[in-house]
């Protein structure tokens, strides 16, 4: 359908499309043994439901790396995201997305407050951090998980900031 709204002839878009082994930042995947690691840009309610049914692994745990929605907007998600990530997750890493101007630790409370159990949670600010903290308590079998970012390359901070960013390049560096 959207080739042809783009009146892309289908026979090229098919080979296109099949000459495509993923679309960067969604559903990404980083490493596969002895623990998969995913990245994906998923930043809805929906979105992330739909990421952690499909990863949860039949045996082996859930592993989520999860901010929230950047700061100044799209605040009604982050308590649902919180709610979701419980639902599916067996360890929760909150941690920094886009905060802008707002406080961040201020926008993790806010998905906390979706949170019942805190055995499973673990607060790290710091994105980088978190993303090391996860991947060290991975175990043969298990899935990592990190939402919200996907392929972006920035993170945008106080000040009107952009500071360099990857999600994929963060966990390449600290898996070495």
């Amino acid at each position: 359908r959207v080739a042809s709204l783009y009146e892309v002839n289908l026979n090229t878009a098919a080979l296109v499309l099949a000459s495509m082994d993923y679309i960067p930042g969604r559903m990404e995947v980083i490493q596969k043994e002895p623990f998969k690691v995913v990245v994906d840009y998923a930043h809805t309610p929906d979105s992330l439901e739909a990421v952690y049914k499909s990863l949860k692994p039949e045996s082996g745990r859930l592993i989520c790396i999860l901010g929230a929605a950047g700061g100044g907007r799209d605040k009604w998600k982050r308590q649902e995201f919180g709610a979701i990530a419980e639902r599916y997750c067996d360890e929760i890493f909150l941690t920094n997305e886009d905060p802008y101007e707002e406080d961040p630790e201020e926008i993790l409370n806010q998905v906390q407050k979706g949170i019942q159990t805190d055995s499973k949670l673990h607060r790290i600010l710091d994105r980088k951090e978190a993303i090391s903290a996860a991947l060290g308590a991975a175990r043969t079998g298990d899935t990592v998980v990190i939402t919200g970012k996907g392929s972006e390359t920035t993170m945008a901070v106080q000040g009107g900031k952009k500071i360099p960013w990857s999600d994929k390049e963060a966990v390449l560096t600290l898996l070495g």
